[in-house]
């Protein structure tokens, strides 16, 4: 299994993060690249543990290895 997917642009990853989500099951956290710093984008659909975990990945993302 993965630990990171990177898709070329954001319709391209909200693809494959709902695919994941509703046909596999999984769990994941999502947080884009590129700017200044992170930016969340968190789906309606989006569970409470999703939403915390994209959190914590764009902290991670922003500060390096906490």
């Amino acid at each position: 299994m993965a630990d990171i997917l990177i898709v070329p642009d954001i319709e391209a990853g909200n693809m494959l993060g709902k695919s994941m989500t509703y046909f596999a099951g999984f769990t994941s956290a999502h947080v884009t690249i590129g700017a200044r710093k992170p930016v969340l984008v968190p789906s309606r659909a989006d569970d409470g543990q999703t939403k915390l975990m994209s959190v914590a990945l764009g902290i991670v993302a922003y500060y390096g290895e906490v």
